[in-house]
């Protein structure tokens, strides 16, 4: 027989744990001393104590380990262990695509991919567009702050009563890139109405266009396709560029009092026309 502490050495079991588990009845020792109450453990109280070590690294409880240990019933102690196995098979196929989605991510950062996939550029094209009528709100703020900017424009719409006609637009007239500051124009199509204050056609004229279907980050592939196009037509820019968005920053339908961008659509279906008056070289 082995001593407590040689025992707890053979098994790299703490005495401590030792005591405990012969207190909860786990495992009570093979003998103890009557005179000097020392506590002795036989040769297959090892085979018993590696049989709780691997239950326990099992996520098994000592309650439900001293079920297992101490009964005879063999099919009770089969279906205790094919339970576990099948929860641990589910937790296999669960960390298996946990580990596929963390690997394409590490290849997608290798490879400097972003997450969201780039942005779709239809081709260029030109397009006469008529003037029209739109009520426009205009401030120099910054860029992550154009949600609220938006806000206030369906405000002042809704406080004037005007009906709508077409979609959300904006004019970047400047940007300050080191403050991250733009003076920012957003429009919208309004029926006409007696003049007021915040109303103005918006020009008519040759545009230049092309449809970027993306993130808004990513709007400025678009500005390159579009520029580059320009040029190789002999065309020059003569106004601000238009951005137009087809579908993604307002709901289709929407309630004009509580406005929200459209949080239901994915960001890489955000579909932005971008509209640049020229005119031949």
């Amino acid at each position: 027989m082995y001593s407590i502490g040689k025992f707890s050495e053979i098994c790299n079991i703490p005495v401590k744990t030792l005591r405990y588990y012969s207190d909860i009845g786990l495992l009570k020792p093979s003998y103890i001393d009557p005179v000097t109450n020392y506590r002795y453990y036989d040769y297959d109280k090892i085979q018993t104590m590696k049989k709780i070590i691997l239950l326990k690294s099992c996520q098994f409880s000592l309650a439900t380990i001293k079920e297992f240990i101490n009964s005879s019933e063999q099919i009770q102690l089969k279906s205790i262990l094919a339970y576990k196995i099948d929860d641990f098979e589910e937790q296999k196929e669960q960390i298996t695509k946990q580990i596929e989605e963390l690997n394409r991510l590490k290849m997608q950062i290798d490879k400097e991919v972003p997450i969201i996939p780039g942005p779709f550029l239809s081709d260029c094209y030109i397009e006469n567009r008529e003037g029209i009528l739109v009520y426009t709100i205009r401030e120099k703020i910054k860029v992550q702050f154009i949600d609220e900017l938006v806000k206030n424009l369906f405000d002042r719409v809704y406080a004037f009563n005007l009906m709508i006609t077409g979609k959300l637009m904006a004019i970047f007239h400047e940007r300050e890139s080191s403050q991250k500051e733009a003076d920012i124009e957003l429009l919208l199509p309004v029926e006409d109405t007696n003049k007021i204050d915040g109303c103005r056609i918006l020009s008519s004229g040759i545009y230049a266009c092309i449809t970027v279907k993306g993130p808004y980050s990513e709007l400025d592939e678009g500005y390159k396709k579009l520029k580059s196009w320009i040029f190789e037509q002999n065309l020059t820019q003569i106004e601000k560029e238009v951005e137009i968005y087809e579908e993604g920053l307002v709901p289709a339908n929407f309630n004009i009092r509580e406005l929200r961008p459209d949080l239901n659509r994915h960001p890489s279906e955000f579909i932005t026309k971008i509209c640049m008056p020229v005119i031949k070289k």
